[in-house]
């Protein structure tokens, strides 16, 4: 077992203790890896990708940001490397959306059962030369300026659903409405007002909030939710409504799309997010597609 740890996650500095505590009750060797600095995560999981033993198993520990970090280093070095995750973050979208343990106790026990891994989604954005990898989301607009907002309070330990939320309602303030063309495998369109488009793999984002009620890490679809101009209090009844009866891909100003792979145009600057990470505005285009990548869940 080989965890990557990142102490800086909401219950970090615990994190490490607790793992040596509950490895006593397991047959098992392990080593502990400590990022010390943002997207060291990936730099080690690439390092160690590339000189672990065959029958090492790497542990991702931390939140959404961490687990993004490691997958990134993995499908640098190794794509079919299991990966395992322990969630100990603020958010821990991803492992709501899959039905996984919240405790290091209850994961490590839950890693110990498994028998073999299990393929799933990951996102890959393109832009130009480079590329993103996300497990939950990546997006533009209004989402990436609740990260923008939440990096500068340098708060986001504290962030969960109602936190979250309360952020979308101080940036909408903040969000201008700006143009997107969307291109699909079967269409294009083109949104004159939009203030959100978000490629989703999984149920929620924000720290628990189900952007797409029926999004499925393992359909091989991406799906699609774009967000128009609203009123202000449009945005309260579509709040309501994620919180109550999740109905709210109804609104007329909310659209969906499930596709195979898509690309957008921003025809302004955006800033965005990948798994709650900032990106800066400096995407214009991007094309969005699925890879398949084992993970030991």
């Amino acid at each position: 077992m080989i965890f990557i740890v990142n102490e800086y996650s909401r219950n970090g500095k615990k994190t490490t203790y607790q793992l040596r505590q509950v490895m006593q009750r397991f047959n098992s060797t392990y080593e502990i890896h400590t990022t010390q600095y943002k997207k060291h995560a990936t730099v080690l999981a690439e390092h160690l990708a590339r000189t672990i033993e065959k029958d090492a198993l790497i542990v991702a520990v931390g939140g959404d940001g961490t687990l993004n970090e490691v997958v990134s280093g993995l499908l640098n070095a190794e794509p079919s490397l299991p990966l395992a995750y322990i969630p100990t973050g603020s958010g821990n979208d991803f492992a709501r959306s899959l039905g996984l343990p919240l405790t290091v106790e209850a994961s490590l026990k839950h890693i110990f059962e498994i028998d073999v891994p299990t393929s799933l989604d990951v996102l890959i954005g393109t832009s130009g030369d480079s590329e993103i990898a996300a497990v939950n989301s990546i997006g533009f607009g209004l989402d990436g300026m609740v990260i923008s907002k939440i990096d500068k309070t340098k708060n986001k330990q504290t962030i969960g659903k109602f936190s979250y939320l309360a952020s979308v309602l101080s940036a909408y303030f903040s969000q201008k409405p700006f143009p997107i063309k969307l291109v699909t495998d079967e269409q294009t369109y083109t949104y004159r007002e939009a203030l959100l488009i978000v490629c989703t793999n999984n149920k929620f984002f924000g720290g628990g909030i189900p952007i797409h009620p029926e999004a499925d890490a393992t359909d091989g679809m991406i799906d699609l939710v774009i967000a128009e101009k609203v009123t202000f209090k449009e945005l309260l009844l579509i709040l309501f409504s994620v919180l109550t009866t999740q109905n709210h891909l109804k609104h007329p100003k909310l659209h969906s799309h499930r596709v195979a792979s898509c690309s957008f145009t921003l025809y302004t600057p955006q800033y965005g997010q990948r798994d709650g990470e900032l990106i800066d505005k400096t995407i214009q285009n991007m094309s969005v597609g699925l890879i398949k990548r084992p993970f030991w869940i």
